[in-house]
Order: structure tokens, then C-alpha cells, then sequence
């Protein structure tokens, strides 16, 4: 291992991490901003310093200090290496598609099902109906139903809890247990 790097070990003080990358942060600032730059163009200097506490970060984690060996390269050309992987891992994460809807002619509209489920008369209470197409085919939240219908929202899901049961059993999925991942 190179006697330069070797005082760079996790178990001394963050100070020796201080100054490594004191000493070494204008080239990894260059080498993060020149590589942006060519790449990817219309880059900002807050990228190119995400990027570089993104290096700082990933250095210390896990651990490339004690890794570096000037045998398989030298100390610019390890640190170009780490630069430049972590600079093209955080453009991906950071690219955003811009789509102009405008310019899309046609637009799939998805093809949305017919589905009657019969209820048999008398299984349910006119409440719980009226609660269940309120939250299932209006897509409206207990305390939207609750401001509706004049009661709290408490009452909502005790009344959607009750029904659901009531066609659980009917319809014999309460004998099911269900995983839910």
C-alpha cells in the first residue's frame, strides 16, 4: 500500500480525512467538472459540488482508502476513476424526461373494464351502499363521504368495515386469508 495513503486509515481521527481531501478536492472538483461538462452540457455548479460531497461520502464509506494501491495505478488516475463512476451514477438519478404533451398526436386512452357485481337485495343497508359507491366509484376519502352525508368520518369506515364484511362472507372470501406483501 502507498505510504501516503496508508496514514488515511478509518481508525484515526476525521481530521485525516480533512486532509486528504483538502489536498485533493481541486482535482476532484476539476475532474467531476470537466467530465459533467463534456457529457452531459448545461451543468450547474451545484451539481458538480453534489457531486463531490457524493465522492467524499462514498470514499469514507466504504472504505477506498484502504483499498488505493499505487501499484495498479497511480493516485489521479484512482481518484479520476471514482470520479467519474460516481459523477455518471448521480446523472442518472438526477436526469429528468420532459415530455411536451403537446406534441403527442394520439394518446391511448385505456380500455377501462364493464364490471356489474349483483348484489343481492336486502345484504346491505341503503347506508352501506351509498357509503361504498361514495368511496369505490366516487373515489372520495371517508372524511369527503362524512362531510356529504352529515356524520364523522369514524362512522364512514365502521359503516365500509361492516359492509365489506357482510360481502366477504357472501361471497366466501372471508374463508380466505389473504398475505398482503
Amino acid at each position: 500500500m502507498n505510504t501516503y495513503i496508508g496514514k488515511y486509515n478509518k481508525e484515526y481521527y476525521c481530521s485525516d480525512y480533512d486532509e486528504f481531501f483538502n489536498e485533493n478536492s481541486n482535482l476532484i472538483k476539476n475532474v467531476v467538472n470537466k467530465f459533467l461538462r463534456s457529457k452531459y452540457g448545461n451543468v450547474s455548479s451545484c451539481d458538480v459540488d453534489e457531486v463531490c460531497q457524493e465522492i467524499a461520502f462514498k470514499i469514507i464509506k466504504n472504505g477506498y482508502i484502504d483499498k488505493y494501491s499505487s501499484e495498479k495505478s497511480s493516485l489521479k488516475t484512482w481518484m479520476y476513476i471514482i470520479s467519474r463512476s460516481v459523477a455518471i451514477d448521480y446523472m442518472r438519478k438526477s436526469q429528468i424526461i420532459y415530455i411536451n404533451v403537446d406534441e403527442i398526436d394520439d394518446i391511448p386512452v385505456p380500455e377501462i373494464p364493464n364490471i356489474s357485481i349483483s348484489i343481492p337485495k336486502g345484504l346491505l343497508t341503503a347506508r352501506q351502499i351509498e357509503v361504498l359507491r361514495m368511496i369505490f366509484w366516487g373515489d372520495l376519502k371517508a372524511v369527503e363521504v362524512a362531510q356529504q352525508l352529515g356524520i364523522t368520518a369514524r362512522t364512514v369506515r365502521c359503516i365500509k368495515h361492516q359492509a365489506l364484511n357482510k360481502l366477504r362472507r357472501h361471497f366466501g372470501a372471508s374463508r380466505e386469508r389473504r398475505s398482503v406483501s
